[in-house]
């Protein structure tokens, strides 16, 4: 009778470690995938990501879900032409930051990390570039 409570508590204890260790990766990668859409595509991304929190937490109507985005959206183009004159400034910085944790990587992560920063930079250009034309608009 030992045994069998003992080895129905083993295969418990080793079904309740499963489902724990499951739900940590599966909630991480799902952490990562909702970081990277939101913040690793530029602004518009985020505008969206706020609006939706807003949505869901004040529980914003059609109307003001609309004004909140185009609050966002103006407040947007205002934050790109107040840092214009300092973003030769922001680029040094972010490339001093950007060789400083290279310097961190063991030699096999640094090829992977330079994809990483060169896929970024490109959704931030693009994401800039649009913001841009619908500030002309």
């Amino acid at each position: 009778m030992k045994r069998k409570l003992k080895s129905i508590f083993i295969v418990g204890l080793i079904f309740f470690s499963g489902v724990i260790v499951g739900g940590a990766l599966s909630s991480s990668a799902t952490l990562r995938d909702v970081t990277t859409k939101a913040f690793g595509s530029g602004p518009g991304p985020v505008r969206k990501l706020l609006v939706q929190h807003a949505k869901d937490g004040l529980r914003l109507d059609e109307d003001q879900q609309q004004l909140f985005a185009q609050i966002l959206t103006e407040t947007g183009g205002e934050l790109d032409a107040a840092t214009k004159p300092v973003q030769p400034q922001i680029a040094t910085i972010l490339d001093r930051a950007e060789l400083r944790l290279r310097q961190v990587l063991r030699p096999d992560q640094v090829g992977r990390f330079d994809g990483w920063m060169k896929t970024a930079r490109q959704r931030w250009a693009v994401a800039f570039a649009e913001g841009a034309v619908a500030k002309d608009r």
